[in-house]
C-alpha cells in the first residue's frame, strides 16, 4: 500500500518498544534530565472489610489502592513500590491458619495489567476461639533497569483462606514508589 502511515499512536508504540528493547534512550527521554534525580509518589488506599469467609465460595478480589508514577524521564529506571497496612483479624472457632493473599499489579502506558508479585499474610490461634489481633503487614517490590514510562501499581487481596467464619478488615492502607535512574 503506497502512501501508508501508520497512526501516530502505533508509531510511538513501535518507538517505545524499539527503545526498550535496544536500551537506547537518546529518542525516548528528553534531552533535559528529569527535574529532580529521584522520583516520588504516594497515595493512600482504601482498605477492605473480608466478613465471614465462607470456603465453600470462591473470594472476589477486592482492590485496596493505586499509585501512578511517571519514569519517562529517567534512564533504565530502578523502581521500589512499598505496601503498608494493619489487619485485624477475628478468629472465630477453628485452629486451623487462616491466610489472605497479596498481588501486586501493575499497567504501563495503557498496556495490560501485569501481576508482579504476592505475599501472604497468615495467622493461627490454637486454643480458645473468639480471639482478635491487630498487626501491621507490609511488602516491597524492586524492578531493576525497567522500561521508561507511566506505570500505575494496583494492590489487590487475591484470595482469603479460612475454614469457618473468620473475619479480616485491612486498614490505614499506604502505598508509595520510588524511582531513580541507574548508573
Amino acid at each position: 500500500m503506497e502512501g501508508y502511515k501508520a497512526p501516530q499512536k502505533d508509531i510511538e508504540r513501535y518507538e517505545h518498544n524499539e527503545c526498550c528493547d535496544r536500551h537506547k534512550y537518546a529518542h525516548c527521554c528528553s534531552e533535559s534530565p528529569c527535574a529532580y534525580p529521584v522520583l516520588f509518589e504516594c497515595a493512600q488506599g482504601t482498605g477492605a472489610d473480608i466478613p465471614k469467609l465462607d470456603p465453600t465460595k470462591a473470594f472476589t478480589p477486592r482492590s485496596l489502592g493505586c499509585v501512578t508514577i511517571d519514569t519517562s524521564c529517567l534512564k533504565n529506571p530502578v523502581v521500589k513500590f512499598e505496601f503498608d497496612s494493619i489487619i485485624k483479624y477475628e478468629d472465630k472457632e477453628n485452629d486451623l491458619p487462616s491466610t489472605l493473599i497479596f498481588g501486586l499489579f501493575k499497567t504501563c502506558d495503557d498496556r495490560q495489567e501485569i501481576q508482579c508479585g504476592t505475599w501472604e499474610y497468615v495467622v493461627t490461634f490454637t486454643g480458645s476461639p473468639n480471639r482478635e489481633i491487630a498487626t501491621s503487614f507490609n511488602f516491597n517490590h524492586c524492578e531493576c533497569n525497567s522500561c521508561p514510562g507511566c506505570c500505575t501499581y494496583i494492590v489487590k487481596i487475591i484470595d482469603a483462606i479460612s475454614d469457618k467464619g473468620d473475619q479480616f478488615s485491612v486498614c490505614n492502607t499506604s502505598l508509595s514508589v520510588i524511582a531513580k535512574s541507574a548508573h
